[in-house]
C-alpha cells in the first residue's frame, strides 16, 4: 500500500517547472480559487457547503470527528484557442491545507486553513515595430506575472439547539511578480531593457455559516462571507485599495436511501465591487458571478462510506475578470472521483478528475484538472 501511494503522489504531482494558469487570470486579480478538498471536487463542489475538509462553510468543521489534516494538490492540462493562436498548457498547484479538530467533547470544532484565493500566472509576448529617430526598428515584448492571492482561514464551529454555527476570520494576502522585458531585432545598435516590480495585497475578511440537519436524511447549510478591501502595494509603496465580494450561498443534500447522498448549492459573489478600483487602474473592471453545482454520492457498502465511493457531479460559474469588454465569460465542468481510508480509518487518499470547458468571446479553453488529497488523522 505505501509502495502505491508513493507511486500515484509521484505521478500526479511532477518536479514543477514554469507554466502558467489559466488565461481567464491574466486580468484583475487573476482566476478566482474554489476552496474545496478533493472529496467535494468528485462530487463538482454540490457538497462543498457540508464538507469540514473544505474552507467553505466555517460550520462544516463541526463535521470532524478527531484532529485531521488534509492537503490537497492538482495538476492541469489544458488546450488554449485565442487571437493568437492555439497550445496546450499545464500546471501544477497546492491550492488547500487544512488542520481540523473537535473541542468541548465533540460539540465544537477549531479549524486552521489555508487556500487558494486567485492566481495570476502567466506570460505573454508580442512582435511589432517602434520608430527610432525615423527608422523602423522590429521589437519583441514579453511580460511575466507570478503569484497570486491565498486565503488563511481560522474557523470555528458549534452546535447551538439543532444548528450548527460557525464563524471564521480571513487574511488575505498575497503577491504578484511582474517583470517586463523588451529586445530589439537590431541588438548591435541597440540593448534589450528589463523591467521589474512587485504588487503586494493584504486584507482581511469574516466568514459566517449555518447548518442544520432535519433528520437523518436532509440538511440545508447557508454562508455569508465580508472579504471588505486590499490594500495594494508596488515595491513597498502604497498606491491604491481593491475592494473584495461580498459572497451568498445555499446549499442542500439529500440522502434517499442509505447507499445514495445527493446534493446542491448556489454561490453568489458581488465581484463588481471591484469594478472601479480596477477601471481607475488601467483594467477592464469586474462583474458579479454566480456558481451553481450538483452532484452525487454512491456508497456500495454503507457500514464502510469510505471504502472506495462513487462521486459524480457538475457546476456552472461565471468568470469575475473580463478579457472583453462587455463580454463574460463562463466555465462549465463536470467531475468523477472516488477514495481509500486504509489504517483503521487513520490515513485516505482522495480522487477527482474533472474535465472543464471555458471561453469568452475568441478566448477558449478545456482540459482535464487531476486532484490528488491525502488526509491523516494521528
Amino acid at each position: 500500500m505505501r509502495r502505491a501511494l508513493l507511486l500515484l503522489v509521484l505521478a500526479i504531482v511532477p518536479g514543477i517547472a514554469p507554466a502558467q494558469s489559466s488565461q481567464f487570470g491574466i486580468r484583475g486579480l487573476g482566476f478566482p480559487g474554489r476552496a474545496l478538498s478533493t472529496h467535494a471536487i468528485g462530487s463538482g463542489g454540490a457538497f462543498g457547503l457540508f464538507d469540514a475538509e473544505s474552507s467553505v462553510n466555517p460550520a462544516a468543521l463541526i463535521g470532524v470527528s478527531t484532529v485531521t489534516a488534509v492537503f490537497t494538490g492538482s495538476q492541469s492540462f489544458r488546450h488554449e484557442e485565442n487571437p493568437a493562436g492555439t497550445g496546450s498548457v499545464r500546471d501544477t498547484r497546492f491550492p488547500h491545507f487544512m488542520v481540523v479538530g473537535p473541542a468541548r467533547q465533540g460539540r465544537a470544532a477549531l479549524g486552521l486553513s489555508y487556500s487558494n484565493y486567485t492566481s495570476r500566472d502567466f506570460t505573454i509576448a508580442s512582435t511589432g515595430t517602434i520608430d527610432l529617430r525615423g527608422v523602423p526598428v522590429g521589437v519583441s515584448d514579453s511580460l511575466l506575472a507570478r503569484g497570486g492571492l491565498n486565503d488563511l482561514r481560522v474557523g470555528g464551529a458549534v452546535r447551538l439547539q439543532g444548528w450548527t454555527v460557525g464563524l471564521g476570520l480571513h487574511v488575505i494576502s498575497g503577491s504578484n511578480r511582474l517583470v517586463s522585458r523588451r529586445v530589439f531585432a537590431d541588438t548591435v545598435h541597440y540593448l534589450s531593457s528589463r523591467q521589474q516590480s512587485e504588487l503586494s495585497y493584504a486584507g482581511v475578511g469574516l466568514s459566517v455559516g449555518l447548518m442544520r440537519q432535519f433528520g437523518q436524511n436532509f440538511g440545508v447549510a447557508a454562508i455569508a462571507r465580508s472579504d471588505g478591501h486590499l490594500n495594494k502595494d508596488r515595491d513597498s509603496t502604497r498606491i491604491g485599495t481593491v475592494d473584495l465580494p461580498f459572497t451568498l450561498g445555499l446549499g442542500m443534500h439529500w440522502r434517499p436511501s442509505s447507499q445514495l447522498d445527493l446534493g446542491g448549492q448556489a454561490v453568489v459573489r458581488t465581484w463588481s465591487a471591484a469594478n472601479s478600483d480596477l477601471l481607475a487602474q488601467g483594467g477592464l473592471g469586474a462583474e458579479n458571478t454566480f456558481e451553481v453545482a450538483a452532484g452525487a454520492e454512491f456508497t456500495p457498502d454503507p457500514k464502510r462510506p469510505f471504502r472506495r465511493p462513487l462521486r459524480l457531479g457538475a457546476h456552472y460559474a461565471r468568470l469575475p475578470f473580463p478579457l472583453v469588454a462587455d463580454v463574460q465569460g463562463h466555465e462549465f465542468g463536470v467531475s468523477a472521483g472516488s477514495g481509500l481510508r486504509f489504517a483503521q480509518q487513520r490515513a485516505g487518499v482522495d480522487l477527482a478528475l474533472e474535465h472543464v470547458w471555458r471561453s469568452e468571446g475568441p478566448y477558449s479553453e478545456r482540459g482535464f484538472i487531476l486532484s490528488l488529497g491525502i488526509t491523516v488523522r494521528p
